[in-house]
């Protein structure tokens, strides 16, 4: 299982760190300092004392009372921070020290005292205060700091009465002070904690601060963006990130709303797509189930239509020969007045059958198109008037609902005509106690073609018959050859059109012809 980290604790973390490392180097350069000055400080008393301790060794020369002068030396080398002071002669022995053990003993050139003057072979009369001092460790862990200062043959030493040294002597002695370093070394203990003190406040003040500062300006924006982050994964695309500054922050949240508006825009026009091409590939598939209906339709049409041409050629005189002799037998003088009702109804029926050949002819006769450029309303005019008259519509209203400024039409109107004559019959026989026909033109939805609808309130065809009503043969009344609809349908697929029907059992039917709009 991984440890989740917090950003807010790793930027606090890494923060922290780097002031704890600014800060350490920050106090080591400060004792240093501290240091420096300290040991200067100390190198200044020192050098004071000396110049109290060389003016006091020159007037009690110039008394020739050393007893007051070692006495003044003891009495400084009591204070709490000197160690001792020694007075060296020129050939290096002790001749005072406020270590009275050290008296009479000799130091040599090489010793730390002496040094810093012999470090060459001609020895330096002078040195800086700095490189007169140094710094002594004891073996118990102490440090002293020794200050060593030359004191010179001055005139009065040598041109007074009572000189004792020659003035070719520039130096008569050395004054060697060891003042303890042990407060300096408690000073830059208690600098050094108060300094730690100070960081350890300083870390959790700073690492409050911008744990706060950090939260405010980072986690909460960033925890924004991961909550946006989860409701825009879970499918929520109109969430937002609220943008609460101008930073890079602000920048990133304005850019993640942009991009989940574009997501939400992309997801909208999928989905869109998607229900459209739902849609267009149902459309299509019925187009194509239409297609491969009428198709097969044609194909039992073409069938159909080659043998009827067939059966009636074959009928055809047979058929005319019995309706010749029979109208002869029928006006010959020497018939049976009993047998001629028997061959008029031989007669009746032949000229039925020459009429169902000459349907069946027309049915297999290919005929292209005379065409003119007419009106729709015009072929449906002349046909209304044929049936205003006739006892099959007298109680049928005939209602005419004819579009405006429709556009002309390029068809054959004898064979226009026929068709919508059959259809207006067909209405007349499905109303046979009478009803309404309605006659309505309009132009279709995408412009291509000019319809005509007749609507009926007769008794309806049942759905299972809807799909059957164009085959040929096939009639749902007692008398018919069930080729009229035939026809009308290979007429109107002639002319490059269609012809659809609606019907409800009970309601009534609507057959809607749809003809090409003229070039």
């Amino acid at each position: 299982m991984k440890i989740r980290i917090p950003l807010i604790a790793k930027l606090t973390f890494a923060t922290s760190l780097i002031l704890l490392v600014f800060m350490g180097v920050l106090d080591n350069i400060n004792l240093k300092n501290f240091r420096k000055v300290m040991v200067d400080y100390a190198v200044s008393n020192a050098e004071e004392v000396a110049d109290v301790i060389s003016q006091s060794a020159y007037d009690a020369m110039m008394k020739n009372d050393k007893t007051s002068l070692y006495h003044m030396i003891g009495r400084i080398a009591e204070s709490k921070n000197i160690e001792h002071i020694r007075l060296i002669g020129q050939t290096g022995k002790v001749v005072f020290s406020s270590k009275s053990e050290e008296i009479g003993s000799v130091i040599g050139k090489h010793a730390d005292e002496c040094i810093t003057c012999h470090k060459s072979l001609s020895p330096i009369a002078s040195e800086a205060s700095m490189n007169r001092s140094r710094i002594i460790s004891t073996r118990s862990g102490k440090e002293t700091l020794g200050f060593t200062k030359a004191i010179y043959n001055q005139p009065a030493c040598f041109t007074a009465p009572c000189h004792f040294h020659d003035k070719d002597n520039k130096v008569l002695g050395l004054l060697d002070i060891s003042i303890s370093l042990e407060m300096l070394r408690q000073k830059s203990h208690e600098y050094r904690l108060e300094f730690i003190l100070l960081t350890c406040l300083l870390l959790v003040v700073i690492g409050t601060l911008v744990t706060i500062m950090t939260n405010y300006l980072v986690d909460i924006p960033v925890q924004r963006l991961v909550r946006h982050s989860a409701l825009v994964a879970s499918g929520n695309l109109d969430s937002r990130v609220p943008v609460t500054s101008r930073d890079e922050l602000g920048e990133l949240s304005e850019s993640v709303n942009l991009m989940t508006e574009s997501l939400g825009r992309a997801d909208r026009e999928l989905k869109g797509w998607a229900d459209s091409l739902e849609s267009k590939v149902e459309e299509r598939s019925l187009e194509i189930m239409h297609m491969e209906k009428q198709l097969r339709r044609s194909d039992k049409l073409a069938s159909l239509g080659t043998l009827a041409a067939g059966v009636a050629h074959e009928i055809n005189n047979p058929l005319t020969g019995i309706l010749l002799y029979a109208s002869i037998l029928n006006s010959d003088k020497r018939l049976d007045p009993a047998l001629l009702p028997d061959v008029e109804r031989v007669i009746s029926e032949t000229e039925r059958c020459a009429g169902i050949v000459k349907n069946l002819l027309e049915f297999s006769r290919e005929s292209l198109p005379l065409k003119e450029v007419i009106t729709l309303d015009t072929l449906l005019d002349e046909v209304v008037a044929l049936f205003h008259n006739q006892p099959d519509f007298e109680n049928i209203d005939i209602i005419k609902k004819y579009g405006s400024e429709l556009s002309r039409i390029s068809v054959d109107p004898n064979q226009i005509r026929q068709v919508l004559m059959n259809l207006v019959i067909n209405a007349g026989h499905a109303m046979p106690e009478g009803g309404f026909l309605e006659i309505s033109t309009y132009r279709s939805a995408d412009g291509k073609y000019v319809c005509a609808g007749l609507k009926d309130s007769g008794e309806g065809i049942p759905e299972e018959n809807l799909s059957r009503i164009f085959d040929p043969f096939y009639t749902t009344k007692s008398e018919g050859t069930g080729l009229g609809l035939a026809i009308s349908y290979g007429i109107i697929e002639n002319h490059g059109g269609k012809i659809e029907v609606k019907s409800n059992v009970g309601k009534g039917t609507i057959f809607t012809v749809m003809l090409p709009v003229s070039g």
